[in-house]
């Protein structure tokens, strides 16, 4: 299976939050949903990571070259 896009991986997170604060869901999907929100929290945050470090590399480029 492919690697979501940050996008696809938010918004999927933010529909299983809602369902899981509405709590509706039986105690078995209550949990799955609990698991696959975890592991897209974890690949959001590393995404973010790997973007600010991008960034602080660029702005750190970019200071170098000023006189």
């Amino acid at each position: 299976m492919s690697e979501p896009s940050f996008e696809d991986a938010q918004r999927e997170l933010e529909r299983i939050v809602e369902r899981l604060e509405r709590g509706e869901s039986e105690l078995g999907d209550a949990i799955r949903l609990w698991e696959r929100g975890e592991e897209l929290y974890r690949f959001c945050v590393s995404r973010l990571d790997s973007a600010q470090g991008k960034i602080e590399e660029l702005a750190r480029r970019v200071e170098s070259t000023r006189p």
